[in-house]
């Protein structure tokens, strides 16, 4: 039977009148005389099979699932606001493909429900002054979602909610400067076990010498708060990033610092060098104009990602957090306009930090696709994962085979909580 719950409701009446102060009041006037109103539509049906479905090092089960995604966009655009929120029902089945292990439990016990709303609104009372507000909420079995640099292997059924208030200004002679403050909710159906609540506070200091090229100084500084046990912590991240764009193609390099103190007094403080250098090509190009806080663009008709990236790990126990090496490459081209072709995967090196453990992890997947028209796109995917410690007990391997069938399915309006996310946020 598919599960479901309703406790984060509270969350969304408390980000709908939020949003009402913020957005609709000041600028309601202009709303009912010059607005611009989007709805959309949009589906997505798919079926995959996976040899080693929970990740095992041993006993390994092939399963199906099957995922049935319809959903809605509403979009209003006046000449001093724009609000954009997003709805998808997310339904997943599962079926052994051959018989359960004495002892196991079924696939189709792990049959859920999932739901996915984003928002993202901006309003600008002056010529350079933004304010932005951000909030994506989620419930799914998906641990990728909940760390960047994600090593866990769970199918633990969870909601996270990502809260981020923005303000932007942008200064004369080429500076500008932008503040964030996320709040970000975990929590797990079945166990208080890693619930946490993180406080982060993003100071971007912009330079925009040319169209072309972007100096960004960030400061992050954010507290880790877990509701039973855990080692909370505080990090304290500087960086300076250079990005240079040419007609095709963007060259980024950034590096800073990390330091991560811990409250309990019998845990040693982390630091390290954080470092993110990257290359994007896209033809048709991008727009030539100035870098607009977080803004990227993304899915030409070719296109090439290849970056390299060091940091912590975010969220977990104190014996579950560890340094991230990671290396990163997607690439495709969309033949006669019709057939979408596509190479990605990342490999990625973890060192833990409380104990003697060392895990290589990859992903590579190829896929091909056929486009009846813009909107409807049929694909195939197959791909290998695997995981590699020299502690065997973690290693496991993983093929996988999956048919998607996609309606005005937009990936880049769903918050960061889709596989692309490990790509290009």
């Amino acid at each position: 039977m598919i599960k479901s719950h309703v406790r984060p409701v509270f969350f969304l009446r408390r980000l709908l009148a939020l949003v009402s102060v913020i957005l609709f009041v000041p600028s309601f006037p202009s709303m009912v005389s010059a607005a611009k109103i989007k709805i959309k539509p949009m589906a997505s049906v798919s079926g995959r099979l996976d040899t080693n479905f929970y990740k095992s090092p041993g006993n390994e089960r092939e399963v199906y699932t099957y995922a049935v995604k319809p959903g809605v966009q509403f979009g209003v655009e006046t000449a001093k606001s724009k609000v954009l929120l997003s709805y998808t029902l997310e339904a997943f089945f599962y079926d052994d493909k051959s018989d359960v292990p004495a002892g196991e439990h079924p696939a189709d016990d792990d049959n859920y429900l999932g739901h996915l709303a984003v928002l993202d609104a901006t309003y600008t009372p002056a010529r350079r002054l933004t304010l932005g507000l951000n909030d994506s909420f989620y419930i799914s079995q998906n641990d990728a979602e909940v760390d960047r640099y994600n090593n866990t292997v769970s199918r633990d059924k969870y909601w996270i909610n990502r809260l981020t208030p923005l303000v932007f200004y942008d200064f004369e002679n080429k500076f500008s400067a932008g503040f964030r403050y996320r709040r970000t909710d975990l929590d797990y159906y079945d166990s208080d076990y890693g619930d946490c609540t993180e406080n982060r506070g993003i100071i971007n200091l912009l330079y925009n010498p040319t169209r072309t090229m972007t100096f960004d100084l960030d400061y992050q500084y954010w507290t880790l708060d877990y509701k039973e046990g855990g080692q909370e912590y505080t990090s304290n991240q500087l960086g300076l990033t250079l990005e240079k764009r040419y007609h095709y193609f963007s060259f980024g390099a950034g590096v800073g610092y990390h330091n991560r103190s811990y409250d309990d007094p019998l845990i040693e403080n982390q630091d390290t060098i954080a470092y993110k250098v990257s290359i994007t090509g896209q033809n048709p190009p991008p727009p030539e104009t100035p870098r607009s806080l977080g803004e990227q663009y993304i899915r030409s008709r070719s296109h090439v990602f290849l970056c390299a990236e060091r940091n912590f790990n975010n969220l977990g126990y104190y014996y579950d957090q560890y340094s991230a090496d990671r290396l990163t490459l997607s690439t495709g081209h969309v033949f006669l306009e019709k057939i979408p072709v596509r190479l990605k995967g990342y490999y990625q090196i973890m060192d833990y930090l409380a104990y003697d453990r060392e895990d290589d992890r990859y992903d590579l997947s190829a896929s091909v696709g056929y486009r009846f028209n813009p909107r409807l796109v049929l694909s195939i995917t197959g791909g290998r994962e695997e995981r590699d410690s020299n502690i065997d007990s973690f290693d496991y391997e993983n093929k996988y085979l999956y048919l998607s069938f996609d309606f005005n399915y937009d990936l880049t309006s769903r918050g960061g909580y889709t596989e692309e996310s490990s790509y290009y946020r």
